[in-house]
């Protein structure tokens, strides 16, 4: 879906912003409404080093695994997609990530990717 969304928009004439939700895991606390899993702080830690290389395995994999044990992820989806996209663009693209913190129950993830060389 993300490789045949990103030649869809590739196509196109004009710049474009993809904006993906990244809540990350659901359950950094017992407290919060789906409760604690082991799984939350890996999962976390799996999308931020995948936003930080764009390597796969980290989103395709690793944090695959988590969000499969329970962390209840709902920005997971488009995270996938997104990597899907950057099949097209990773020789070319490069990313950061900025923030990854959880200060209730899910975590949030904060990164941006965009073309080498040029402000993004």
């Amino acid at each position: 879906l993300g490789r045949a969304l990103a030649k869809r928009l590739n196509a196109l004439s004009k710049k474009i912003v993809y904006i993906v939700s990244s809540d990350l895991a659901h359950t950094h606390q017992a407290s919060g409404p789906y409760g604690y899993c082991d799984c939350a702080d890996p999962f976390d830690e799996a999308c931020e080093r995948w936003a930080s290389t764009m390597e796969s395995s980290y989103i395709r994999q690793e944090a695959a695994r988590e969000q499969g044990l329970g962390a209840m992820s709902c920005g997971f989806t488009g995270l996938v997609v997104l990597d899907g996209m950057l099949d097209l663009f990773r020789d070319s693209w490069s990313s950061k990530a900025l923030a990854n913190f959880h200060p209730t129950y899910y975590g949030m993830l904060v990164a941006k990717f965009g073309p080498m060389g040029q402000a993004y």
